[in-house]
């Protein structure tokens, strides 16, 4: 098998498994999401998460992160590669949509992550790898300062979302 042909057929599965996970997503979206939205405390969870997002994604904007993984991703496919998509889970894309983010049905970038599109990712929830992750390169350019920073915020919103998740799971547990 051609490494063209190869990587078409590992594209292919991959999109089946994030399609599948997707499909349940917008299933428990529809069947719940007007009850999970009305959980106690849910709009404060989804406020404090969408809050995190935002310090994040603008503390990576001004510390100069965002354009340099955009650089880097462009020139070499960057740590958003293929398959990373299939580490999303259903409860993390309902996330997603309750944070009233839309979620992907193409891949806009072949041999990128599925949920990657020309201006960063494509998601509002991301999961922790996608975030955390920067590489050595990185972190010598921008320097344990710029890091540090960067980091502070990335934590806010992971530890955010992981507040969120825990309590999605402990409802939907309640659930026959």
């Amino acid at each position: 098998m051609g490494s063209l042909t190869r990587m078409v057929v590992i594209q292919k599965k991959d999109e089946n498994i994030v399609c599948r996970r997707m499909d349940e997503a917008f299933g428990l979206y529809q069947e719940h999401g007007e009850a999970v939205l009305a959980m106690s405390g849910m709009q404060r969870l989804l406020d404090r998460y969408n809050s995190a997002i935002e310090h994040s994604q603008e503390t990576v904007r001004q510390t100069g992160v965002a354009a340099a993984c955009s650089l880097c991703a462009g020139k070499t496919g960057s740590c958003c590669f293929e398959e990373v998509e299939t580490w999303y889970d259903p409860m993390l894309l309902l996330t997603n949509l309750l944070l009233t983010a839309d979620l992907p049905r193409s891949r806009e970038l072949p041999g990128q992550c599925f949920f990657l599109g020309k201006e960063g990712c494509r998601l509002r929830a991301r999961y922790s790898f996608c975030l955390n992750y920067f590489c050595p390169t990185l972190k010598i350019r921008l320097g344990s300062g710029v890091m540090n920073l960067t980091l502070a915020a990335v934590g806010q919103e992971l530890a955010a979302g992981w507040e969120l998740e825990q309590a999605l799971y402990r409802w939907f547990k309640g659930k026959p």
